[in-house]
């Protein structure tokens, strides 16, 4: 067989055709290696921070991202379906029974979550608006009371003139004197309590007993974000800022890679991620993964449209008729 009969049939690339088959025997050769053996720690950290490299310093990059946010936010604006109609049905259902779970996390974790300092705050303005509003329709009949007093001051004439003033003086102060020591009684019930509105709210996720509740609390706000229609998100995605957002990260990015830690913390993720996996083989990593199936067809068909190209290119001829001529 000469190189240009060789090379007709290594271009049959159908399936099952040669390519085809030497597509898939290279992909299984590849699965049935260590993930050790297929890429080390410090190739792993090459591999990282090359490709971080290239995103951070690409002039293109948040200009490509404002653009593919810019098409979204256009084709979003003019549609008015909801997600619910959007997002397939058996992934819309699977969606919802996942977030329906019964789910207790640890409270010491849920406090670490939400008891910060801007949340506290937050929570801490609404319980004081709340019960200060409350405090003030309260105190309404003590006003119309001291408007009252203040009437019959004013009424008691010249005889009771220095009682007159001192009452008139004490009656004006009683409604400013109820808002001042509200005001001061409410922000000490607020800062005394905020430490228990939060253990309860931690308390209201984290017991068992309420998971049941907490699984249906998460199903009503997956529901109601399934209503969104594609104008609503397109408002979100422009108030998002998301060019703004991704200048932020590379410049973060940036500084972290410039570090002196960055390698040091790569290298131990790599070495921490082969350690548990390197000794097993990619197979079966992927398919404790649940990702055999999918990645393999992907490699095939990568691998197989690769060779392709080679095969089909004029140094692979001229390589071939040099081997089987020597």
């Amino acid at each position: 067989m000469d190189a240009t009969t060789l090379i007709g049939k290594l271009k049959d690339d159908s399936p099952g055709g040669p390519l085809d088959r030497l597509a898939a025997l290279s992909v299984e050769q590849l699965l049935d290696r260590p993930v050790g053996g297929l890429v080390t720690a410090e190739q792993a950290v090459k591999v990282l921070r090359h490709g971080l490299d290239g995103w951070l310093e690409s002039k293109t990059a948040v200009a490509a991202l404002t653009r593919l946010v810019d098409d979204a936010v256009n084709r979003l604006r003019t549609d008015q379906r909801t997600l619910k109609e959007v997002v397939p049905r058996d992934l819309r259902h699977a969606l919802r029974d996942v977030v329906g779970r019964p789910f207790s996390p640890d409270k010491r974790v849920v406090l670490a979550i939400i008891d910060r300092e801007p949340t506290r705050e937050l929570v801490r303005q609404l319980l004081l608006d709340a019960i200060l509003e409350f405090g003030r329709r309260v105190s309404s009949p003590v006003a119309g009371v001291a408007k009252g007093l203040g009437a019959f001051a004013r009424l008691a004439g010249e005889a009771v003139t220095s009682r007159g003033g001192a009452i008139g003086g004490l009656v004006g102060a009683v409604s400013g004197e109820v808002e001042r020591q509200l005001e001061k009684r409410a922000v000490e019930f607020v800062d005394a309590a905020l430490a228990g509105v939060f253990g309860q709210l931690a308390d209201s996720v984290s017991d068992p007993r309420r998971a049941t509740e907490a699984a249906e609390l998460r199903v009503a706000l997956f529901d109601g974000a399934m209503e969104l229609n594609g104008a609503q998100l397109s408002r979100e995605l422009m108030n998002a800022d998301v060019p703004g957002g991704a200048e932020v990260l590379r410049a973060g990015l940036r500084r972290w890679l410039a570090s002196a830690q960055s390698d040091a913390q790569l290298h131990e993720a790599a070495t921490a991620v082969l350690a548990r996996d390197g000794q097993r083989t990619a197979r079966e990593v992927l398919a404790e993964a649940g990702l055999l199936e999918a990645a393999r067809a992907a490699a095939h068909e990568q691998l197989r449209a690769r060779l392709a190209e080679v095969v089909g290119s004029a140094p692979f001829a001229q390589w071939l008729a040099e081997v089987m001529a020597s």
